[in-house]
């Protein structure tokens, strides 16, 4: 059913939310993709050069050859012979759009909620520069005034302050209560849902206020952010928070990267990365991933760098398969352990993110570490049970030509998987011996990165150090001259600054979580003088084995007697060493 006083703008916007025109118009047209757009043979003239052009990211038709152009409702219109109410009432049918009938009141009611909403951010935005404390807060969090004012963050102050404001603008207690704003609690009084929060202001993809998040700032809340709830005008599945702010950096690089939250959308916005839009939460729908497509052919995910943003990413590309269809992915962008967007920025800066974005993996390579996942041990019934995964989530993706694609890709690289796994195996074997060969070496290294403060005392000694392995070397010359010579001490300029040398970092930045942390100072102290102690022992033994000869060799009983001195000086150093092994 046809909603009264509609607008088409309104239609035109929930279809293309929820849909694609090529969808549309393939159904009657044979399309191929060029670029961003699809082309075919006009259905309203006879040609025989295709010139009929599709637009999913503007929701537009057009043919170069008669001319005739316009968008879904036009199509219908033209090619179906439809009126208007009609070719309506199709589009809501092929797009599952939900148009009824509502009473002038319910319409005002909608916009009356739409306008309070309208002037409740602008009173959130002006509370914030009256506010010293959460002014200064965000300050802290955000040093560019322009992204505060770009992401319109507010702050609400106590209930009666905001009822006053919405009172002077016409709105009755009772409009008030009516909307997300105010809550009851068990005693059945109203209270603000924000108060004493920092405010994000949320659109839709009209660029209209249709809630708000918010993160308390006093640390007496158990719950950090909260979100208004949604309602009919306010759909989680319908939202991409940052969208209207970076709208216009994601159509010019056509790049679009999907995180978590507000903050992680604003610290990138604030590092010049302009392409970030969050579902607030860690899921998807059909209507956001549509939306993603309109602005690139194949977005990216940057979830947490933790187990549960690993965990959420993998739900995410399981669903996606439904959606696939020739030409359009996702890609994912691997974050360092336990961090965020957010937290990463803190650290980092841009161009180390552009290397991730470079690094970053096909929606199909997730897939098949998901798949590979299931196998337990590389025995008959487990590599029987790679082919049922295989068909199981080929048979996800509704185009049957993508969904031939996966599985011929799946297929292969099970074949890959099975005739080189003896000699993965191997290298496995191999690459795991030599780590544990160097693992006192690379560990000198953590300290040279991580603790350099700690080693102060140990300049000489560690000049001292010769490394087995040449490259670990010359790193260890490296770092010694940046920091006790060129006196860098920042751990950040210093990683950046040998960044390109360490070509194991991901190996070093495990070994410090793994042996360095929980250690206090004093215990990490002691762990590194065992390390010292155990490089030592090569060269002790080797200097042990000279001094075997030259007591042997000589004929002075006084000389003999002060190289005996020095051998059982050194053996007793050996054996205290050994006793003391790491593992």
């Amino acid at each position: 059913m046809i909603r009264k006083n509609i607008s088409v703008d309104e239609i035109l916007n929930e279809f293309n939310n929820k849909s694609r025109l090529s969808d549309l118009i393939s159904k009657y047209v044979k399309l191929t993709q060029r670029g961003n757009s699809f082309i075919g043979k006009c259905p309203f003239h006879n040609e025989k050069t295709p010139s009929f052009n599709v637009s999913d990211e503007k929701g537009l038709f057009h043919c170069f050859g008669c001319k005739v152009g316009g968008n879904a409702i036009t199509f219908l219109t033209k090619y179906k012979n439809l009126s208007f109410k009609e070719a309506v009432n199709e589009l809501s049918i092929f797009a599952g759009l939900q148009i009824y009938y509502n009473s002038t009141t319910e319409i005002k009611k909608k916009k009356n909620l739409f306008s309070i909403l309208f002037e409740t951010n602008n009173f959130f935005r002006d509370s914030l520069k009256k506010n010293q404390r959460a002014f200064k807060y965000i300050n802290s969090r955000i040093k560019k005034n322009e992204v505060i004012s770009n992401f319109e963050i507010g702050f609400c102050p106590a209930d009666k302050e905001l009822i006053d404001f919405l009172k002077e603008k016409g709105y009755d207690l009772d409009e008030i209560k009516k909307t997300d704003l105010m809550i009851k609690n068990n005693e059945n009084k109203y209270f603000g849902r924000f108060r004493n929060r920092l405010i994000f202001p949320i659109f839709n993809f009209s660029e209209k206020v249709v809630g708000f998040g918010g993160r308390d700032i006093n640390n007496n809340s158990k719950i950090k952010y909260i979100n208004s709830q949604e309602s009919e005008i306010f759909k989680k599945s319908e939202i991409l928070f940052g969208l209207k702010q970076n709208n216009e950096s994601i159509r010019q690089n056509k790049t679009i990267i999907l995180v978590e939250g507000y903050m992680d959308v604003i610290s990138m916005a604030e590092n010049d990365v302009k392409f970030a839009v969050a579902s607030l939460g860690t899921t998807l729908s059909k209507t956001q991933i549509l939306k993603m497509w309109n602005y690139s052919n194949v977005p990216y995910i940057c979830f947490d760098g933790d187990e549960a943003g690993r965990e959420s990413s993998k739900r995410i590309a399981i669903k996606i398969l439904e959606f696939l269809v020739p030409g359009k992915s996702f890609k994912f962008i691997k974050l360092p352990e336990n961090y965020d967007p957010d937290s990463f920025f803190k650290k980092w800066n841009k161009k180390y993110f552009d290397e991730l974005v470079n690094k970053s993996y096909y929606l199909s390579d997730l897939i098949w570490q998901i798949i590979l996942e299931s196998v337990e041990k590389p025995t008959p019934e487990f590599i029987a049970l790679l082919d049922e995964k295989i068909k199981y989530y080929s048979s996800k993706i509704l185009n049957k030509t993508v969904s031939e694609e996966y599985y011929r890709f799946f297929i292969k690289k099970k074949n890959d998987f099975v005739w080189n796994l003896k000699s993965r195996k191997k290298k496995n074997f191999v690459i795991k011996e030599k780590v544990q060969v160097f693992t006192n070496e690379k560990l000198i290294i953590v300290f040279f990165i991580f603790e350099n403060k700690l080693i102060q005392n140990f300049l000489e000694e560690i000049s001292c150090l010769k490394f087995k392995d040449q490259k670990l070397e010359k790193i260890k010359d490296s770092l010694f001259k940046k920091i006790f010579i060129e006196k860098i001490k920042d751990d950040q300029e210093l990683i950046q600054q040998t960044k390109s040398q360490l070509f194991f970092y991901e190996e070093i930045n495990l070994l410090y979580k793994t042996h360095l942390g929980g250690l206090n100072d004093e215990e990490k102290l002691i762990f590194f003088q065992q390390i010292l102690t155990n490089l030592k022992l090569p060269d002790l033994q080797s200097e042990g084995e000279k001094l075997k000869k030259l007591i042997i060799n000589t004929n002075d009983n006084d000389k003999q007697a002060e190289l005996i001195s020095k051998y059982n000086k050194i053996l007793d150093e050996i054996k205290t060493i050994k006793n003391k092994e790491l593992e």
